[in-house]
């Protein structure tokens, strides 16, 4: 069971670490010269950032996660020590902390 997580885990840091690159590829393309057309560019540039922003942050809570299966410690609270419920996990995988301690 670790070992098919920690697969579906490096699957998922792959796919977002190509959208942080596509998106990357995106910025290089430059701007319009048009002043209108660079007024929406700009709002897609603060789209773009808050997407990279998300795939970076789960990127470091996926590698967390795998991390933590490598020691034996995924799926125990890190604040009380109990196991976090499997319903929790299957939500929210790298979740550290049970429903009750997250509170």
């Amino acid at each position: 069971m670790s070992e098919q997580l920690k697969v579906e885990f490096t699957k998922r840091i792959v796919a977002l670490q190509e959208r942080v690159d596509s998106i990357h590829g995106d910025f290089a393309e430059g701007r319009a010269a048009d002043w209108s057309e660079q007024a929406g560019e700009r709002e897609n540039d603060e789209v773009l950032n808050a997407l990279e922003a998300e795939a970076k942050i789960e990127i470091q809570q996926l590698s967390n996660a795998i991390n933590r299966i490598e020691t034996g410690t995924y799926g125990v609270c890190s604040e009380c020590g109990e196991n976090i419920a499997e319903a929790r996990l299957k939500v929210q995988p790298a979740a550290t902390k049970c429903i009750h301690c997250a509170d």
